[in-house]
């Protein structure tokens, strides 16, 4: 491979692992750390009215699109009832079932309904981005002016009525306050009590402005919603949306001002009502709002599941919880490869065996480290002892293995019945030590012994004893974990990055110390 082609691919590399880490923590809003907490927001509204022994049907608005939140663990309890969820058009109050509108409604239905009745739906609202609540987004669709559809005296009225406040206003930023002002004290005017006389509630006098508006020549609409908080009994708020210049415009109906809504969360458009009941009387509707503060972690697992589901099922989050836990320690052993390829190819340790420290450090996780070290130690120092003993039967390479492995399977289940009588349970995870990779070590050390001596032995022997170390303390290190498993891309960096050690040909950190005196000299 030559240079070009080796840049390209650990680029290439860097770019993917890098990239689709980028997009999943700033898009996606995965958590780096893993407590990070998060809140989310149970919403829920309780329908309650009296049945008259008769058919009904009860139209309720829910939270299908929130613009910011994924709205998730939606229940719709009502005992007897026939559910169905349609969409609602927002300017003639149709009901289809074509989603194309921004409205989206739940209709309970059922044959006989006689006494107290009562309907209760409940949602989650998860916001996209951990840490911050989600800003104010306009609609996506501007939209037309329509007729008002006034009749001849309402449009008499509504025309001397906007004349009136035409005059005394300079623009829309003064003409919709004004406007807004003669409505809610139509007291005071006599146009405006006549366009009004059928409104019931604020409801109705922000429909009346709509279609004002409308008449006016600025396209607007009405959004009612929530203010995300504490309340058991949370009421509706109204807002108008208006669309001039090129952009959208929010009016505070309730303030009478301009403004930009804060932990607003819109509920549905339009001029339809909250509720509304067929063969029925005495409708009520109920509204609470809780926040809870949820695992980060699993309130995005939860909001990816529900609004990319692709995604979600083509990450390791699909796999069953035990694959996910068996996972979750063996996306831990390329960790401690590329620690290891650094401590050897960077630093200048030497350790027996390749991945040897590795998989000795592996088994750390479960013996905890000092009882792995005193255990480990035990056991290789009386296989050591074994095997030097062997030396003096002159076996051949295979059966002297062989009688190795057969003696540290022996050693280690000694020690673990030993420690169990001694009223010490953790002996008994030195079954836990890969036996066949220590039998080897065994050998190489005594091989080593024979050919540089003891001290040269003892010396690679504390080494890899010393890189199993450092090993178990990455490995172990929850951060750590919860990055590789959540980021799985970011095995392409480390892919990367241990290319680039590959072709790394320069001195080692410690052979700067070994040859301190030449490069004085």
């Amino acid at each position: 491979m030559n240079k070009l082609q080796f840049k390209l691919l650990v680029g290439i590399l860097l770019a993917i692992g890098l990239g689709v880490f980028s997009y999943k923590v700033s898009v996606l809003g995965f958590p780096l750390v893993p407590s990070e907490k998060t809140s989310a927001w149970n919403v829920e509204a309780h329908v309650a009215f009296d049945g008259k022994n008769s058919p009904v049907k009860v139209v309720l608005q829910t939270l299908n699109r929130v613009s910011g939140f994924a709205v998730t663990d939606e229940f719709f309890i009502g005992a007897g009832y026939g559910r169905q969820r349609v969409s609602q058009r927002i300017t003639d109050e149709q009901i289809t079932n074509e989603a194309y509108d921004q409205n989206s409604v739940v209709i309970w239905s059922k044959r006989l309904a006689d006494g107290k009745q009562d309907l209760i739906y409940s949602a989650v609202l998860r916001p996209e981005s951990a840490g911050e609540m989600p800003k104010w987004s306009p609609p996506q669709n501007i939209p037309e002016l329509r007729d008002p559809q006034f009749s001849e005296a309402e449009a008499v009225a509504a025309n001397a009525l906007l004349s009136r406040i035409g005059k005394e206003s300079a623009d829309m930023e003064s003409f919709v306050p004004l406007l807004m002002q003669e409505l809610q004290h139509s007291e005071k005017n006599s146009n405006a009590a006549f366009l009004l006389r059928n409104a019931k509630n604020s409801r109705g006098v922000v429909n009346v402005a709509v279609r004002l508006l409308h008449l006016s020549g600025i396209p607007a609409q009405s959004v009612h919603g929530i203010t995300l908080g504490t309340a058991s009994d949370a009421r509706i708020s109204h807002w108008l949306e208006l669309y001039q210049n090129d952009s959208w415009h929010m009016f505070n109906v309730a303030k009478g001002v301009f403004s930009t809504p804060v932990n607003f969360v819109p509920w549905w458009r339009g001029e339809a009502p909250l509720a509304e009941l067929t063969g029925g009387k005495h409708l009520q509707v109920s509204l609470s709002v809780v926040p809870d503060a949820i695992d980060a972690m699993k309130n995005v697992v939860d909001r990816i599941a529900a609004t990319h589901p692709t995604f979600f099922d083509y990450s390791l989050f699909s796999l069953p919880v035990q694959a996910q836990a068996t996972y979750r320690v063996i996306l831990l052993i390329p960790i401690g490869a590329i620690l290891l390829v650094f401590l050897r190819n960077v630093v200048g340790f030497s350790t027996f065996g390749t991945f040897m420290p590795v998989l000795i450090a592996l088994s750390f996780r479960e013996t905890q480290l000092l009882w792995g070290v005193g255990l480990f130690s035990i056991v290789i120092a009386l296989g050591l002892g074994v095997r030097l003993y062997l030396e003096h039967l002159k076996l051949l390479l295979v059966p002297r293995l062989a009688c190795v492995l057969i003696s540290v399977v022996l050693l280690m289940a000694g020690i673990s019945v030993v420690c169990f009588k001694l009223g010490i349970p953790r002996g008994v995870s030195v079954s836990l030590f890969p036996m066949v990779i220590m039998s080897m070590t065994i050998e190489r050390i005594s091989v080593m012994w024979d050919e540089l001596g003891a001290g040269k032995a003892i010396q690679q022997a504390v080494g890899t004893m010393a890189v199993s170390v450092l090993a178990y303390l990455v490995m172990t290190n929850t951060y750590v974990e919860h990055l590789f498993f959540v980021f799985p891309e970011l095995f392409l960096v480390l892919l990367a990055l241990t290319v680039m050690m590959g072709r790394y040909t320069g001195y080692r950190l410690l052979d700067l110390v070994r040859f301190r005196t030449f490069i004085r000299g």
